[in-house]
């Protein structure tokens, strides 16, 4: 009787299955698509993955948000919009502020802080490892620094310093992940994307935004009050948590 010397398993070593293509076919078949959502093999997927999702209000009085959850994704949504919530025009805004005021270009300022209503325009959950990716949207417009000339016969405004700015950024527990850049003075309509990876982890997504603007009063010797304003007419935050 033969007797053949027992060999011990080293790393990288492939374990023979029953028949020699079970391998080659595995692998061949997940190159065609044969993986689930989290590219998995499809044999991996069972009832529990096909169970149904459940959506949750989060509205309140100022803001319409829910929660979206899944089996794999988990999905969250903010916003406060005047389309919406009441019943303004779409060309009314939500709120009307002075940007005349240097503590406005100190660095990022809490949205709340200029209307109380948005305080809860802000997500904070329980985030699973994995990936949060999403946008947010803002719809606002500035103008520039303008003074009304009433010195003259006929009254006429007269514009100073169009050269300054203004900047969006969403926060995730307290780290900018996603900006607008600068933002010049006109009417804008902003959508912008973000991906980042997390852990089971509480988290707090909110806008904040800074801006950089001059005093046409020290610059050009004008007494009259300056009018530069910012409106804001809607802002939203949504996010997609993918669980491993």
């Amino acid at each position: 009787m033969k007797v053949f010397t027992q060999v011990g398993q080293k790393d990288l070593d492939q374990v023979k299955p029953e028949n020699i293509n079970d391998n080659t076919r595995k692998v061949v078949g997940e190159y065609n698509g044969k993986l689930d959502g989290q590219n998995f093999p499809i044999k991996t997927i069972d009832k529990l993955k096909l169970a149904p999702s459940t959506l949750t209000s989060q509205s309140t009085a100022n803001v319409y948000a829910f929660k979206h959850t899944g089996q794999t994704q988990d999905y969250h949504f903010v916003r406060r919009w005047n389309t919406y919530e009441g019943s303004l025009n779409v060309h009314f805004p939500l709120v009307v502020f002075d940007l005349n005021n240097n503590s406005w270009s100190s660095g990022w300022n809490n949205i709340a802080d200029i209307d109380a209503a948005f305080n809860d325009l802000v997500l904070e959950f329980e985030a699973k490892s994995g990936t949060l990716s999403g946008c947010f949207d803002i719809d606002f417009r500035h103008g520039v620094d303008r003074l009304q000339d009433n010195s003259s016969p006929t009254p006429q405004v007269v514009v100073f310093d169009n050269n300054w700015w203004s900047r969006w950024g969403l926060f995730c527990n307290d780290v900018l992940i996603a900006e607008t850049g600068r933002v010049y003075p006109r009417l804008e309509n902003l959508s912008v994307p973000y991906k980042i990876f997390v852990g089971d982890q509480p988290v707090r997504l909110e806008l904040r935004w800074q801006t950089i603007n001059t005093n046409p009063i020290d610059k050009h010797g004008v007494s009259t009050t300056p009018k530069s304003h910012m409106e804001i007419y809607g802002a939203s935050i949504w996010t997609c948590n993918t669980k491993r």
